[in-house]
């Protein structure tokens, strides 16, 4: 009987902790392009080792500085897209602070993924998965 009732107990546990997801793989097309153009968006590092990084638009007020997490000392990471296939991607920097780089992007067919290029091959061509979009916060991860 006690068996039974550790047996339950672990699938109802089981049953909870899978239905709970801190990341929306289901953003719409409408949403990247009513909130990713034309923003600078630099990682807030809000985010756990294991969740989708958080992103915040330059010049974010925060009503309470939230718990951060693997920050590095030489500036984050971000990235802004504009319409027109070009971008600025910031990455962290050796020293003084994060280096700045200027590419191009494309998008697969569900306008989520962008692929990315930098005109200075500082780093070889990467995707970039925009998971959710607000006004104020973006989740994106790198893939490669």
């Amino acid at each position: 009987m006690r068996f039974l009732v550790l047996l339950g107990c672990f699938l109802l546990a089981n049953l909870l902790f899978s239905a709970c997801s801190t990341d929306d793989d289901n953003v719409s097309p409408e949403a990247v392009n009513s909130y990713l153009f034309g923003q600078l968006w630099l990682n807030s590092y809000e985010a756990k080792s294991d969740e989708t990084p958080t992103y915040r638009p330059q010049g974010y007020t925060w009503v309470e500085e939230p718990m951060r997490y693997n920050m590095p000392f030489e500036g984050g990471d971000g990235f802004r897209f504009e319409k027109d296939g070009t971008l600025l991607y910031i990455a962290p920097g050796i020293g003084p602070g994060p280096t700045q780089h200027q590419g191009v992007w494309s998008q697969n067919d569900d306008k989520t993924i962008f692929y990315v290029h930098l005109n200075d091959n500082s780093r070889p061509d990467f995707q970039v998965q925009i998971v959710s979009a607000t006004s104020d916060l973006l989740r994106a991860r790198y893939l490669r």
